[in-house]
């Protein structure tokens, strides 16, 4: 993030603060969750819900999504979730051989 100082109409100098990132193109919000994140069982996460999905080459990075999703799934990241989200209202137990 770049810090500058403009002057504003009223000729006050202001702190403008600039992102480094490309122009014009927006950071994608994760979409893929069945419900809002955080309505679920008080403590628990995505990663500890049965409905947890791995896809990706396991050489490569692994994707998370939401198996409940499948017929939303799309080749990128608008349908990740992240394992440290906050359960969702659909939220169910993981058998204690599938947690990541």
């Amino acid at each position: 993030m770049i810090v500058r100082e403009v002057t504003d109409l009223f000729g006050e100098k202001v702190l403008e603060r600039v992102s480094e990132a490309r122009p014009g193109r927006k950071p994608t919000q994760p979409k893929g969750y069945a419900a809002m994140p955080g309505t679920g069982p008080e403590g628990e996460k995505c990663q500890t819900c049965r409905h947890k999905a791995s896809t990706g080459n396991s050489h490569a990075r692994v994707y998370w999504k939401c198996a409940l999703m499948r017929n939303a799934w799309t080749g990128g990241p608008g349908t990740d979730i992240r394992m440290r989200s906050p359960a969702c209202n659909r939220w169910e137990a993981a058998s204690t051989g599938e947690m990541a």
